[in-house]
């Protein structure tokens, strides 16, 4: 059988990642052709990744997406005349690593079924947002068409017949969630490798991407040798926890072959660093075990408040005899109590991003940055300051033997950079918690800009924490070094923007942030967020009444917020949706001038007795507003349209 394998890769920094190289090793074998279409127009680094296993590398714009890119392989950059040639087509994209086991079992095992097209996993027939009930249908990251479909009239047709398709979510509903039945359709016969059928339902709401939320048992139980990249950041908390994706990793290192390195160097590169400390569960709860001396282990500690001394010297005096400490002030008579006190004290005013640079990366492996506070009662009541001192202290250097659990874990973990203490969730900070970047945004986007950083920023996510107490790896700190990572803030302090853009540098430097505590103070947070929970959920079930998930509360929270901007800004307003979404929260928009569905899209005269028009029947003028009451996915396909049509008066809930 002669196989001609077209591959579809997009990098936003036109980088080809080595997990990319193994996978296209791994289908060299069983493929006569492999065609690459990259849909970035070069290649910055890693290029052999490609050039090592492909017979053709194109490059293209990123139209259409991978749909574009396959479409445009097919019927142009290829051609009918030699795909001809060919017994079967598989077309597959990046967005997934492995496989984990031999690719030829896969092949060798669908052959045998006489399938007409298959898959490697699929989702059945459910309902999916507003789209109605959407039928069964394979995966689009991996078809295989055999022939005889593959030289048919239809297949060509249907590939020459699609249009360039604009953003993501047209894409999925176009493409994916289409091709399968249009096919099937026409009485050619399909499957899947991966046995999802012991999580199917005949309840079409219960369907669920079971290689997104059941990853482990995909790979363990259902023969499915391959991670979805998509996972990784995916908030599963409106189902499940996490569990899932910390035992496939976990399952993928200790019981396969496959380099788990090539996984954490594209996620690390990629992806979001707060959204994958929660999603990975990168929090460490420790306690101490044995007491050892570490002769590159330095503490690095920024003394100002002489009220603080005493509280300090009790920490310094349990870990003095395990590693190295260098106190650093700008006050002489602090300097004058640690001296007596027999410890190293220097003079400076540096900040702390200068400080971390001067140490001596080939004698301290791992630093602890450590600052005190005001534990006075001038600013805020001593107890309150002192909870936030133990705070810090307790969980970074607890004492000689969990200072040494500290270390073991970050010689374990390669690719972890940096481990921070918990946030605080108690006093003014608890507030602070839920306020995300304070209006800081823009300022440290501008500094990983001008820094040359590679990192992930997203306004709706802020930074894991913001601190300026942490252990630190220093081969993180000699990847600054070639930045020019110096305080250049003109008018604002630089330690107060330095403790936003502290994981963002890890990021850069190829690594991720953690966050570790002692077990005494895990205990204490766990009855604390349990407090906090129930607490706030009494709150907004006597607002909101009672919902199922987080999902739901966020959306009813949202929409209520936006009706009444809505209401303050314009004249006129609408409902964009008629869905669940807006079933459950038309206590809030009621009042709105009339309901709105897509052109084209089914709907009645009115709903829950208020008019429904179809957008073409809307005239969209500047006193008009717009609440988008709909699912994320239909949610950003519906503001693309309406930003085509020149409209931004539309809020979103998501």
């Amino acid at each position: 059988m002669r196989r001609l394998f077209i591959y579809l890769t997009y990098d936003s920094q036109n980088i080809i990642d080595d997990y990319i190289g193994y996978f296209l090793q791994s289908i060299r074998p069983i493929a006569d052709t492999i065609a690459v279409v990259c849909n970035m127009p070069h290649i910055e680094k890693g290029l052999h990744n490609l050039t090592d296993y492909a017979d053709h590398i194109f490059y293209r714009k990123n139209a259409g997406l991978d749909a574009g890119g396959f479409k445009d392989a097919l019927c142009r950059l290829l051609g009918w005349k030699l795909i001809g040639q060919y017994d079967e087509l598989i077309l597959a994209n990046d967005s997934f690593y492995g496989p984990f086991h031999s690719i030829t079992g896969i092949f060798s095992e669908m052959e045998s079924r006489k399938l007409d097209f298959w898959g490697l996993m699929k989702r059945g027939a459910g309902i999916y947002g507003t789209t109605g009930n959407d039928p069964e249908h394979i995966l689009s990251f991996f078809y295989a068409f055999q022939a005889p479909l593959l030289h048919s009239r239809e297949f060509r047709d249907y590939w020459e017949s699609m249009p360039c398709y604009k953003d993501y979510m047209t894409v999925v509903k176009k493409y994916e969630r289409r091709l399968t039945k249009h096919f099937a359709d026409l009485g050619y016969t399909y499957g899947t490798y991966a046995d999802t059928s012991p999580n199917e339902t005949e309840n079409l709401k219960n369907q669920f991407f079971q290689c997104d939320h059941l990853s482990y048992e995909m790979m363990t139980k259902r023969k499915f040798p391959f991670l979805k990249r998509k996972q990784m950041t995916y908030n599963t908390l409106y189902h499940q926890t996490q569990e899932n994706l910390a035992l496939s990793l976990e399952y993928i290192d200790h019981h396969t072959d496959y380099d788990v390195n090539l996984i954490w160097k594209n996620l690390i590169r990629t992806q979001n660093h707060t959204e994958l400390q929660r999603s990975l569960g990168l929090q460490y709860i420790l306690e101490g075990r044995e007491v050892k001396k570490h002769g590159n282990v330095l503490l690095c500690f920024r003394a100002k408040w002489m009220n603080a001394a005493e509280y300090v010297m009790e920490y310094l005096e349990k870990v003095r005899m395990v590693c190295h400490i260098q106190i650093i002030t700008d006050n002489e008579e602090l300097m004058a109590y640690y001296q007596n006190q027999g410890l190293p004290v220097r003079m400076s005013e540096q900040s702390d991003i200068e400080v971390l640079q001067t140490v001596d990366a080939e004698q301290f492996q791992y630093i602890c940055l450590l600052h005190d506070t005001d534990l006075s009662s001038d600013r805020i009541p001593s107890c309150t300051g002192k909870s936030y001192f133990y705070n810090v202290w307790e969980n970074l250097v607890k004492d000689a033997s969990y200072m040494n659990s500290v270390i073991s874990v970050l010689e374990k973990k390669p690719y972890l950079g940096m481990l921070m203490h918990p946030i605080p969730i108690f006093g003014k900070w608890l507030g602070k918690s839920g306020m995300g970047w304070e209006d800081r945004y823009g300022e440290v986007k501008t500094y990983l800009q001008r820094f040359r950083l590679n990192a992930v920023i997203s306004r709706e996510v802020p930074p894991i924490h913001v601190t300026d107490n942490f252990w630190i790896k220093a081969s993180v700190i000699e990847a600054w070094k070639g930045k020019n990572v110096l305080p250049v803030f003109g008018g604002c302090e630089p330690e107060e923007l330095y403790q936003y853009l502290w994981t963002y540098m890890v990021q850069d430097s190829g690594k991720l942030t953690g966050i570790v505590e002692s077990i005494f103070y895990a205990s204490l947070n766990e009855t604390n967020y349990h407090y906090y929970l129930k607490t706030f959920l009494s709150w907004l079930n006597e607002e909101y009444g009672l919902h199922s998930n987080l999902q739901e509360y966020k959306e009813m929270f949202s929409v209520r917020l936006s009706a009444d901007r809505c209401r303050k800004q314009y004249k006129i307003w609408y409902v964009y949706g008629t869905g669940e979404i807006a079933k459950r929260c038309f206590e809030w928009i009621k009042d709105c001038s009339a309901f709105i569905v897509s052109d084209g899209q089914k709907r009645t005269e009115t709903f829950q007795g208020k008019l429904v028009l179809a957008l073409a029947e809307v005239e969209l003028k500047e006193e008009v507003g717009i609440v988008l009451c709909l699912s994320k996915e239909n949610q950003d396909h519906v503001a693309g349209l309406l930003e085509e049509k020149g409209f931004k008066n539309y809020y979103a809930i998501y």
